[in-house]
């Protein structure tokens, strides 16, 4: 057991492979009571000595999905998780600060596949944590406010910058990084000014770009009408009365306004769900307001993203068997999804679409929702002159190619975390691969610029000839390249900003 101190108090964690584990961390008081939807307070101290070599409770999760969370749900959950390879206060190795995704609605940073031994072993002060999910992070109320979870996320940051020191973590070079809503979480903190000055570079990974080209993009307003909505199932708006509802019941109406079902005759994308962060001027500023210039990116996106949402087996969540593919994503799906997602140059976006209708929906889904808007965000960044970097994991898998999901949405996350299982399912390229990532997100962490372990820089992002990283058996840089669906799509955007 090992012990260390930290400004509530004194903590006994343990140790595993060479790497100094503190588990369970609260670093926010519990958000239950007369403290749900308030900002975050700061956490009690303690007498003695805390445990911290289990994970504290996730948060209720609005859409349980069977994921493996590593803990019980709970409404208090604001607890987080360090791994690192030095206790040495001296040491001033980086800080990485993971922000889990799933759609706002679910996951935990106690999930084993985000656990960080592997990082930590690279010479990096690794932490992830948990914050407020669905209605209980980002319900909108004209007494509490709004945005919880965008205020757990500074808290967590602020808890880091005071007490990462003792972890032998440096407060002045702190990393934040995220994939799918945790990329969105990233994307916003650029906009937060609380969070100015907490981190000092950023990771997105498959999704804060800019918002799908054809799709509403008043989130604000779709939150304050579930807002609305969710105050009539619970009885009434005082803030007093909904503090003292059971939070199985503020997670049945949270679940219910979520926009996980999708529309009669389309299939369910990230565009369809509610609750999210939102600018709303208090909390969360203009986009990209507080974006400072000495902020460096890297952002990115996997090559079939879709495939998560709409495997080749049915969609996803659906038990095996229940949902036969063919009848579900016909001519007449793509057809009508081609409106949603392409709006009046739909049958523009059919007619270059190839493959049966599986496949063709693949594409259209992964260009719509990713790959023009990363284009959009490459195009924003550069045009700021900051200091970006482009990736796209295109990589595939053995176990991936047998079963059609190619690079879906989340399959490089193995490769990052250095959690290859079950090992059937990948090689010895993917272990290369997995050296690949990690070392260049490490080093991007350490130094500002993305690399590869022979030493060769990833290129950052530039006006003209832009070029980005692409991720295959190899990391390469190569042109950035537009595929007919996402020129198309993109041509939405573009008519948009001339009118």
């Amino acid at each position: 057991m090992t012990r260390i101190r930290v400004e509530q108090g004194v903590l006994e964690g343990n140790q595993r492979r060479g790497v100094f584990r503190f588990l369970g961390v609260p670093y926010a008081a519990p958000p239950v009571g007369n403290l749900r939807w308030a900002a975050p307070r700061p956490p009690a101290a303690w007498d003695g000595v805390r445990d911290a070599t289990s994970f504290g409770n996730a948060a209720i999760q609005t859409a349980d999905n069977g994921a493996i969370l590593g803990a019980q749900q709970s409404e208090d959950c604001l607890y987080l998780n360090v791994w690192t390879p030095s206790l040495d206060p001296q040491a001033r190795r980086p800080v990485m600060v993971w922000i889990h995704g799933g759609g706002f609605l679910n996951g935990a940073g106690s999930m084993p596949d985000y656990h960080g031994t592997s990082i930590a072993q690279r010479g990096v002060t690794y932490v992830s944590f948990n914050y407020r999910l669905g209605a209980f992070g980002f319900l909108d109320h004209p007494d509490a406010g709004g945005n919880a979870a965008v205020r757990d996320w500074v808290a967590a940051l602020d808890w880091v910058s005071r007490n990462i020191t003792a972890f032998g973590g440096d407060p002045d070079n702190v990393t934040i990084f995220g994939q799918s809503a945790g990329a969105s979480a990233v994307r916003t903190l650029l906009a937060t000014p609380t969070a100015r000055g907490l981190f000092h570079r950023a990771i997105l990974q498959s999704a804060g770009f800019e918002p799908p080209a054809a799709l509403p993009h008043s989130a604000r307003e779709r939150v304050v009408e579930a807002s609305t909505r969710l105050f009539e199932q619970l009885g009434g708006s005082a803030i007093e009365h909904l503090r003292q509802v059971p939070a199985d019941q503020v997670r049945q109406a949270s679940r219910l306004l979520s926009g996980t079902t999708p529309p009669p005759g389309e299939v369910h994308t990230p565009g369809n769900l509610v609750w999210c962060p939102t600018e709303d001027n208090q909390v969360v500023g203009p986009d990209l307001s507080c974006w400072d210039a000495d902020v460096p990116v890297l952002f990115g996106h996997t090559g079939d993203e879709a495939r998560f949402f709409i495997t080749p087996r049915g969609p996803y969540g659906a038990p095996p068997g229940t949902v036969n593919p063919a009848e579900l994503y016909t001519p007449a799906t793509l057809a009508r999804m081609a409106t949603v997602l392409g709006g009046q140059r739909a049958d523009d976006i059919l007619g270059r679409l190839t493959g049966s209708p599986y496949e063709a929906l693949a594409e259209l889904f992964t260009g719509a929702m990713w790959t023009e808007p990363a284009l959009a965000s490459y195009l924003r960044f550069t045009n700021l002159g900051r200091t970006t970097y482009a990736y796209r994991f295109v990589h595939v898998s053995p176990g991936n190619r047998r079963t059609g999901m190619l690079a879906f949405h989340s399959s490089e996350l193995p490769y990052v975390f250095g959690r290859l299982l079950p090992a059937e399912d990948y090689d010895e390229v993917d272990a290369h691969v997995s050296a690949t990532l990690a070392h260049a997100w490490t080093e991007f962490a350490r130094t500002g610029v993305p690399s590869s372990p022979d030493g060769t820089l990833w290129p950052a992002a530039v006006r003209t000839a832009p070029r980005l990283t692409v991720i295959d058996d190899k990391a390469h840089s190569c042109p950035l390249d537009i595929s007919p669906t996402t020129e198309v799509i993109n041509s939405l955007r573009v008519g948009a900003s001339n009118h």
